[in-house]
């Protein structure tokens, strides 16, 4: 048994898809499989069902994927505190966001009041989807996220605290047909295609877009595309709409239009609950503290 073999199991675990995980590691599908083999040959128990449908943990994988959840955390945690007793540098601190944010009023001040705690700890920020996001908590390659509150309420090993509450927005091209009208609504829109990305495909997430549509009369006709990138690239492109929330980048683009709904999300602050290295809580502490600080910012400007 090697870490490589568990951090694929983890990956897998979380994504319950070979496919999706072979992509978002950029790993061949064959070689993962390969590794979960030969740790289920070493374990001499099955951790997945696999069929044409689906891929499921057994309950042996359940057990195993607490314990790999465990081991991951009191490994990093240990490597901290024995830099600490060996008066080494205590590394690195991992951060993520989700992507297509603008965080130029968050990501400044959260490395400078950091640094200030832990001059000796490099910050490094990573931006990706909510997937991804809670597969690294998971894997242990990042330390605290901040992203949908919606995307972490499954997860018993995070400890989670809501930081902020947004608008969502429907997004569209500035070439739209509707681009020049005033007094728009969502149900305006009700023909069009919205563009997601594919990693959010799950029911819960589905069943979210849906919940933002019906209250205007419809269920979306959805086309789930790469990633962030590739939906605010479809939209740009005129070639359907998304909604997203109000901390997104791309509604300051020119060629892009945005109208508000009767919808808010929640954001929150993530970590590992084993994780409780004093310089992964200061950080989530930080983030608390300059989040809430925008958002009040944001409210008084407004």
């Amino acid at each position: 048994m090697n870490d490589l073999q568990i951090d694929y199991f983890m990956a897998v675990a979380t994504n319950l898809s070979f496919t999706r995980t072979s992509e978002e590691l950029f790993v061949s599908q064959p070689a993962i499989s390969r590794q979960i083999s030969q740790l289920e040959k070493e374990l001499g128990a099955r951790l997945f069902v696999r069929n044409n449908q689906k891929t499921e943990l057994t309950e042996v994988g359940r057990l195993y994927f607490e314990l790999f959840s465990r081991y991951k955390a009191d490994l990093i945690n240990t490597k901290v505190e024995a830099d600490r007793i060996l008066g080494k540098k205590k590394g690195m601190m991992r951060v993520g966001f989700l992507e297509g944010w603008d965080l130029f009023g968050i990501i400044p001040p959260m490395i400078e009041r950091f640094n200030e705690e832990y001059p000796d700890i490099e910050v490094v920020i990573n931006c990706c989807g909510v997937k991804e996001l809670t597969t690294s908590l998971l894997n242990d390659t990042l330390d605290v996220v901040v992203t949908m509150s919606n995307s972490l309420s499954s997860f018993s090993e995070f400890t989670t605290a809501p930081v902020a509450e947004v608008r969502k927005l429907l997004l569209f091209s500035s070439n739209h047909r509707l681009a020049g009208r005033s007094g728009l609504t969502l149900k305006d829109f009700s023909d069009e295609v919205f563009i997601a990305p594919w990693e959010i495909v799950d029911k819960m997430i589905v069943e979210t877009i849906a919940s933002y549509t019906r209250p205007y009369g419809f269920i979306p006709k959805l086309r789930f595309v790469k990633n962030h990138e590739s939906t605010i690239t479809c939209v740009r492109n005129n070639m359907g709409v998304a909604i997203v929330d109000e901390w997104v980048w791309a509604k300051n683009a020119a060629d892009l239009r945005w109208i508000p709904f009767r919808a808010m999300d929640a954001i929150s602050v993530a970590r590992m609950s084993a994780r409780e290295s004093e310089p992964v809580l200061a950080m989530e502490r930080i983030l608390k503290e300059v989040i809430d600080e925008q958002e009040k910012q944001k409210g008084t400007s407004r």
